[in-house]
């Protein structure tokens, strides 16, 4: 498998959309990506689904991340989840949406959304720290909010599974080193919340997660 990046146009795309012209080519870049991955027998791809609070397909929930425009917010002219879909079924290949959990990104690119950013719409699920919005996994509402993301892209896209990624707190693996978030609830339970509306959609929907490399000692 694969992680195939959006954030920051690190793997794709590297094609802005400016004009309609602008979406072939954004589309081929893709299609010559999952050619190189079939010919590797890679067969499964982690596409970046959700950014930071942002994602890239029309969602009813969140704004188009600028990814695919170079615009917070902006329309690209086609559905970029779908069509990822199906080219990688086209090989055989298993497509998983990334999902980056927590993080909604540093001050400028939350500002950049306006007001579609969560931090505005809902100023109760966010905190900041270090210099950067997360959503707060301390406020059960949290999960709700990502578990209504994660219905919405299971019951309109036939993907193969769910990846979260950041599933924790922050770059740490302790809540107590978040003081400025409330942090009073569990990860696990955030988790098997999720876990539980995946499963109550589509049983065969495969859920995974990246999780911290090393987890310090108590």
């Amino acid at each position: 498998a694969v992680w195939l990046t959006v954030i920051e146009n690190l793997d794709w795309p590297t094609t802005k959309i400016k004009s309609p012209s602008d979406i072939e080519r954004q589309k081929s870049e893709l299609v010559a990506i999952l050619d190189s991955l079939q010919a590797l027998n890679v067969n499964c791809v982690m596409l970046q689904t959700r950014v930071r609070g942002d994602v890239i397909y029309p969602s009813a929930i969140e704004p188009f991340a600028k990814a695919l425009t170079g615009v917070p917010g902006k329309d690209p002219g086609y559905d970029a989840l779908a069509f990822a879909i199906d080219e990688c079924h086209k090989r055989g290949m298993q497509l998983h949406a990334w999902i980056v959990s927590l993080p909604l990104g540093k001050e400028q690119y939350v500002r950049a959304q306006g007001k579609k950013s969560l931090v505005k719409r809902r100023p109760q699920l966010c905190c900041k720290h270090n210099g950067e919005w997360f959503m707060e996994a301390g406020e059960p509402a949290t999960a709700d909010y990502l578990a209504a993301l994660v219905e919405e892209i299971v019951t309109r896209y036939d993907v193969d599974g769910i990846h979260l990624d950041y599933i924790r707190f922050g770059g740490t693996a302790h809540k107590h080193d978040w003081p400025e978030c409330g942090a009073t609830w569990s990860i696990t339970e955030f988790c098997r919340q999720l876990n539980v509306a995946l499963k109550a959609i589509n049983p065969d929907v495969i859920l995974s997660a990246a999780l911290m490399p090393e987890i310090e000692s108590e």
